[in-house]
């Protein structure tokens, strides 16, 4: 692309675009389309600058590769490191911090320190020729990772990359590496309240008497019947996490109830029944969206469609649907697993059993998600087997 009001239009679409995107997957790919795009060349690749101080490196994030994604034949790549020194095409431009520009990657400068690695070219059967290796800074300097352009095309010929859009490349690469910086931080930030969720349940399991394939599962089934149900993906993820604290109330419960092997008194259910309200109590008031779905969810678990559960007998759609989803999700799980006061019930008299209380116990609509996506729900137990026979498929 010649004509510089092109490509500055371009490249504010294209900042706008970038800060519309949260998936990373996504970002990546668009990231690589725009970088085809403003380069006007056939492939391109993204590193991220790794922070092992003691050995940085370079990750290698993402390829595309128009000619070779046009005859079908691109092949799939695992994340690998390159180091980050001066005997590679896309380290040096990092280490130099200052694009390199490559007529011929086969006939490189006799005083080059770096080499290019044709294994690329062996594998496909493609040919690279014009190469143009751009670093990704911030506004400080701070080195992000690289962007390398392949083979820049003009009339359908293969031609070096002009110096003319170095700097419209340079600023484009330097918005890329910031927004991947930004969404590793988010998905850093991401993982680690998984991770939190994630040990907050173990403690709590320690007390219980459940297991962490329950939870695994339980909360599995729970997205999938909730995505069946119309809700979107950020909704899904809240639900992954917030259905894994249904039942953490069940911390505040002595063990001589929570563990009893047999049938509880009438004294001792309504001591049980308490780790609703000390589930919400201590999950409320939070500021994630995680924690506040999981307060509703613990609250709300053991209320009935016909209005004869707990802690507050509603009724109906007057019960959270994330809380009626999770009922459905838990008490199958629960009555096809073994626990301390019982065995585990064929997965036959189990399907019959959530039939039979579709519109008393549970929400009907949801009873019917469940069974029209019973093969995926049989693939989440293939996936966290229990201690109970193989799950048959659906009538």
């Amino acid at each position: 692309m010649n004509d510089s009001h092109d490509v500055l239009t371009m490249l504010v679409e294209a900042g706008v675009a970038l800060s519309e995107v949260g998936d990373f997957g996504a970002l990546l790919d668009l990231i690589s389309e725009t970088a085809l795009r403003m380069g006007g060349c056939e492939g391109c690749s993204i590193y991220s600058a790794t922070e092992n101080t003691r050995r940085p490196e370079l990750e290698f994030l993402r390829t595309r590769n128009r000619v070779l994604e046009s005859r079908s034949a691109m092949p799939a790549f695992q994340k690998f490191h390159i180091a980050l020194d001066v005997t590679t095409i896309a380290g040096y431009a990092a280490t130099l911090k200052r694009p390199v520009n490559i007529a011929d990657v086969y006939n490189l400068p006799s005083d080059a320190t770096f080499t290019f690695s044709p294994q690329f070219d062996r594998m496909t059967g493609y040919h690279s020729q014009s190469m143009l290796a751009i670093p990704m800074c911030d506004t400080r300097g701070q080195l992000l990772g690289v962007l390398q352009l392949i083979n820049r095309v003009e009339n359908g010929v293969v031609v070096p990359f002009p110096t003319t859009v170095e700097p419209y490349l340079r600023a484009l690469a330097s918005q890329f590496g910031i927004v991947l910086r930004n969404a590793r931080m988010a998905e850093e930030l991401r993982r680690s309240r998984i991770e939190t969720v994630k040990q907050f349940v173990k403690a709590s399991e320690f007390h219980d008497t459940d297991t962490g394939g329950h939870i695994e599962r339980m909360s599995r089934y729970s997205v999938l019947i909730y995505g069946a149900a119309g809700y979107g993906e950020v909704d899904c993820d809240i639900m992954a996490l917030a259905s894994m604290l249904h039942d953490v109330g069940k911390i505040s419960i002595p063990d001589a109830i929570l563990k009893k092997p047999g049938k509880l008194t009438p004294e001792e259910f309504e001591v049980m029944k308490r780790h609703t309200v000390n589930g919400y109590n201590m999950l409320r008031d939070a500021e994630s969206p995680f924690l506040n779905t999981g307060a509703v969810i613990a609250m709300g678990h053991h209320e009935k469609w016909d209005g004869s559960g707990y802690p507050n007998g509603l009724r109906g759609e007057a019960i959270p649907i994330e809380a009626r989803v999770v009922a459905l999700a838990d008490v199958f799980d629960a009555l096809c697993s073994r626990r301390c006061y019982k065995e585990s019930w064929p997965v036959e008299k189990v399907l019959e059993t959530l039939r039979e209380s579709a519109g008393s116990h549970f929400d009907p609509t949801l009873v019917d998600l469940f069974f029209e996506n019973f093969d995926a729900v049989s693939a989440i137990r293939d996936s966290f087997p229990v201690e109970a026979e193989a799950v048959p498929k659906a009538a």
